[in-house]
């Protein structure tokens, strides 16, 4: 009879041990599967910002290419025009608007052709 009884607590034992096991076990695939979620959502978090900075950035550069290839280059004739008005003490704006140079092209010109006094 205490062998029956023993056999009994063993096999309760047993069952409350597999049913314990099976539930850590949900939980962990549970845990798991959240974890999955929460790095693929971090992934796309963290790239999804520099990419669309990226692209942003690579648009305004385009436009400036466009920009800089629809812009004729300044010729011969022009460098020396603003050389001379350089020398006739007309300032940046002045060598930008009539020459076609850049701001940096003509405050080039201007500390190469200083102004007469």
């Amino acid at each position: 009879m205490w062998i029956d009884i023993g056999v009994g607590v063993l096999l309760l034992l047993a069952l409350v041990q597999s049913a314990l096991l099976f539930h850590l076990w949900r939980q962990s695939a549970q845990f798991k599967q959240h974890i999955q979620m929460m790095s693929h959502g971090a992934s796309h978090a963290f790239t999804d910002v520099p990419t669309s900075m990226l692209v942003t950035a690579l648009g305004r550069l385009e436009r400036q290419m466009r920009q800089i290839e629809q812009e004729p280059p300044p010729t011969r004739q022009s460098y020396e025009l603003a050389q001379q008005l350089a020398r006739e003490g007309a300032d940046v704006e002045q060598l930008v608007s009539r020459c076609g140079l850049s701001r940096d092209e003509a405050r080039l010109v201007m500390q190469m052709h200083p102004a007469n006094p």
